[in-house]
Order: C-alpha cells, then structure tokens, then sequence
C-alpha cells in the first residue's frame, strides 16, 4: 500500500469532520528514529498537509514512516502556569494525561507522550519528590525541535498556559486503531478480540526476552528506555524466574526450549555452590555474596519448567541438590526459614529479608515433588503452608503463595489450604481492579485463585467459595486486569516517541519506573498472560 493510500486510510477511519476545528498534532515514526512531531493549526487540507510532512520525512531518514499518529485537541482549559507545575508534581510519575501550550499561539506545545517520554518530570535526587525539570525540558527543545529559546521556570512564573486533551488515532504500517481519550488506558489502542490481542503480545514478548539472552548464558538485563540507557546490573534469582517464564513462554507458543538450556547452565556452571553434598545457588552481584532463599525457589522453578517438556537427569538432580540445600534453611521443627546466608560460609546473614521468599521455597519443593515424587517435599510443603496459615499470610497478597497453595489443593484438596488460597485474593479485590499501576503479579495471583476455586468446587466445596469471595466479580477483574495490563506493553504508538524505539519495541515495561523494561518485568507479564490464555481463550 502506497503512502497515500494509507493516509487516505487513516483519515477515512478518523471521520475528519467530527474534528474540523481541531488543532492535529501529526507524530511520524519508524523503529530506528524518534518521532517527530508537528502541530496543524488548520484541518482545511489535513491530508496533503500530512503527505507533506511524510515526504519531508522521507527526504530526512531514508523512508516513509512507518506508523503516522494523530492527537485532535479536544478540549482546553486556561490555567496558571504555578497551578499546572504543581498538578505536574504531584501525578504519579509518567501518569501525565494531559497536554501543554505554553502560549496563545501554541508555539510551544507538548502532547502528554512527550511530557512523560522526555522525563520533563523527574525525582529530585535528594528528597526524591517530584520536580518538573528544566534541564530535560531544555535537553529535548535542543536535540529534538526547532525551538531557540530555552525553557525557565521564571519566564512563565506570572502567566498563564493552555492544559488540553487529545483523541488520538495511529496507523500501524496497513492497521488503524482508535486510542483511549482518557483516564489511565490514555493512549492505549482499542482492540475488538482480547484473547487474539495477548496472543500476539506473547508472540511478540516471548522473542525479545529471548534476543535477551546471550550465547554465554547471562541476560542483557534491561533497559531505561527515556534515554535508552542500559541498565548495568544483574540479579541471579531474576535471572532463574526470568528463564523460568521464558520457558513457560516458549511451550505456550510450541516452540523448542533449547535456546533456554544455557540459562540454566550459566547457573550451574558459574552459581553452585557445593557444602556437605547440599547445593546452594549464590550471588555475588557487586560483591553481595550471599545466598537468598528465594533465588534457589526460582532456580528450581526454571528447572522444573523445562522439565515438563524434556527430561534431562542432570538438570533433576542438580535441583534436587539445591532442594536439599532449601531444606537446611528451613527449621525442621518450627518450619521457620531463613532468608538469606552468607557465601560461602553458610551464615546467617538475615533471617527475615521479603515474604516472597517463603512461597517461592514453598511453591519451588512442590513443583520437583511432581517430577520426582519425593515424599520429604511435600511434607515440607505442608508444614510451611501450616505456618502461613498459623501467620495469617493471605494478608500479604503474594503471588508465590497462590501459585503454591493451587498447586498443593491439586494434590491434597483440604479445606483449610482452599480457605488460605481464597483469602489471600478476596479481601483485595477492589484494590486490584482499581490499581493505576499495571503491576502484573496481580494477575498471575488472581488466575492461581481461579483455578483453586475450579478444584474446589469439583471437591465439593462450593459453600465454603461462596462464603469467602464473590467468583463473577473476581473473573470480571481477571478479565479487567488483563486488558489494563496492555498498558505496559510497548505498542509502536508509545515506543515512537523514545530516543531508540527499536530497542524497545514489543517488550513490556513498568511506567512509574522511569518506563524500566527488565527481565523480571517481562517475565511476570508472560506468566500472567500465559495462564490467562490457558483458562480463557477464545
């Protein structure tokens, strides 16, 4: 389809006269270079006006853009300049949902995309509160527009500003999509089919966190995308559940687990550490030299994932030896754990670090009973999971845990283990389904809850559901919470406006992290996604 064809397209779709004396801010992008955005203050000939601009990009990066957006101003509303600094200040980071025109004439004018993209508000690095900054404001004037005058604070003091509101349209390559006006799914495109819509996030997710793993076995860990800076760090538990989700990922698109085996190798060959025939997986990240309970749960978990789809005796007994070396952390009369030791002497460093720990060993022993059939783990399991109940910890509305007493229900359907599981999502329903942040441990839980409901009701305890949660409401907030998360996700119509695009594109991210797209991140959308599609797709 020639370029004309797809403006034609686009505008046809718009129906341009619902907005005839609308200004249009007319973004062009394509993977390898930022966006770049003008203003149309007239619509009188917005097509040719917009074949202009196409052509002009062209003669610029080589190529017809690839995506063409377009944000009709809908609404104004005048305001002072201290009043709109201070609403800037206090929104929750990149959460801004409204424009700026800093004059009458619109010289100076930003859409919401640029504002939180560019990192015009950013953390003061030593209260860590919010502050619109001049220096990024200027750093984008300078490198990305025409604009010769620098920003202060001071200048616009005593004035007032335009605060406006677009509805905003994008032509991906030959498909236009309508895009959310307001309210948190601003800017996120409207889809007819959900289920086909995560299908082609996995399919798109899955491979990048792949093309993220590298020949020797270690992740690039991420990114901070406002301007595509690599993250220099590294984590060996988000490492394990990173590859665990990657291969969840990749047996749900039928594909090999392979490419993922050096993962597990890189662990094994460079993290082990041997004590009495026990195995321990280490970290010595920026010489922190210790080994946390949680990082051989997670180990395990990678383990056992490949494992549903290849055998591979090695790999079971490596992780029935670190296992063995859970179980050492673990009191054998008090069922208490121990979080975090010392490398390598075996230590204590900290007793208690973070309740996720306790179900990741919990959830990690009862995933390699159902390889192995060990009856020492599923004994552990039961006592750990009695000591969360004895502790009241549904109240920590942990993932791990919910994945863990599904699991265990499966094998050992007693009441108390489905009232625990129950517990731990009910009583925070309403504060998932109105949370901003998309947050998507949120939910891998509520689909665990989801199933240990499905087994307890084949159990025959239907009553005891009905007493503790209301199921419609948790599967409409299932479904709510699945199409909220797509608002992390790096579609080309929010990518484009990054310095690197293409670095981006098609992973997931977390936005009130400066848009931070690392491993672990888009491992808990996957996972979240994966067993969504397994319960609810079309």
């Amino acid at each position: 389809m020639r370029i004309e064809e797809k403006i034609n397209k686009l505008l046809s779709f718009i129906k341009t006269e619902d907005y005839k004396d609308a200004y249009v801010f007319v973004s062009l992008g394509k993977p390898n270079v930022k966006a770049t955005i003008k203003l149309l203050k007239k619509t009188n000939y917005i097509e040719r006006d917009i074949n202009k601009l196409c052509l002009k990009f062209k003669k610029q990066s080589g190529e017809y853009p690839q995506w063409i957006k377009l944000d009709f101003v809908t609404g104004e509303e005048n305001i002072s300049f201290k009043q709109i600094k201070e609403e800037l200040e206090e929104t929750r980071r990149n959460y801004v949902q409204f424009g700026i025109a800093f004059d009458q004439y619109w010289n100076l004018a930003f859409l919401p995309e640029e504002i939180n993209i560019n990192a015009f508000v950013k953390p003061n690095r030593e209260t860590g509160s919010l502050e619109l900054s001049e220096d990024n404001i200027n750093n984008y004037l300078r490198k990305y527009t025409n604009h010769k005058k620098g920003f202060t604070h001071e200048f616009f003091n005593d004035k007032n500003v335009i605060k406006f509101f677009t509805q905003s349209f994008i032509l991906d390559e030959e498909e236009v999509f309508k895009l959310w006006p307001e309210g948190n799914r601003k800017g996120l495109r409207k889809v007819d089919n959900l289920s086909d819509e995560i299908d082609k996030l996995i399919n798109s997710s899955v491979p990048y966190l792949l093309n993220m793993l590298g020949e020797d076995g270690k992740y690039n860990y991420g990114y901070f995308p406002h301007f595509d800076k690599k993250i220099n760090f590294y984590n060996i538990l988000r490492h394990s559940s990173s590859t665990y989700a990657l291969i969840e990922g990749l047996i749900y698109l039928d594909q090999s687990v392979e490419p993922v085996e050096k993962a597990i190798d890189f662990i094994i060959d460079n993290y082990i550490l041997e004590k009495d025939g026990n195995y321990y997986v280490f970290d010595d990240t920026e010489n922190s030299n210790e080994i946390k309970l949680g990082q051989n749960a997670s180990f395990i978990f990678a383990i056992c994932e490949y494992l549903k789809v290849k055998n591979n005796e090695r790999y079971l007994k490596v992780a029935q030896k670190v296992a063995n070396g859970i179980l050492t952390m673990i009191n054998k009369n008090t069922f208490e754990t121990t979080h975090v030791l010392n490398y390598p002497d075996l230590s204590v460093k900290e007793k208690f670090r973070i309740v996720y720990y306790d179900g990741e060993a919990a959830l990690a022993l009862l995933r390699l009973y159902q390889h192995d059939y060990n009856e020492k783990w599923l004994d552990t399991v039961k006592n750990l999971v009695d000591q969360f109940i004895a502790k009241d910890y549904w109240k920590y509305h942990d993932h791990w845990l919910g994945y863990c007493t599904n699991e265990l229900v499966q094998i050992n359907p007693e009441a108390k283990y489905f009232k625990f599981g129950i517990k731990n999502v009910s009583t925070h329903l309403n504060y998932i389904k109105n949370r901003e942040t998309t947050f998507p441990t949120f939910l891998e839980m509520l689909m665990a809850t989801y199933r240990l409901i499905q087994k307890a009701k084949q159990e025959g305890y239907v009553q005891l559901v009905e007493s503790l949660i209301d199921e419609q409401k948790l599967i409409d907030i299932i479904h709510i919470r699945a199409d909220y998360q797509r608002t992390g996700f790096f579609y080309p119509e929010l990518a484009m406006y990054f310095k690197n695009p293409a670095r981006i594109l098609g992973s997931f991210f977390i936005k009130h992290h400066g848009y931070r797209v690392r491993i672990d991140d888009i491992e808990h959308y996957v996972s979240g996604y994966v067993q969504y599609q397994k319960e609810f797709k079309d």
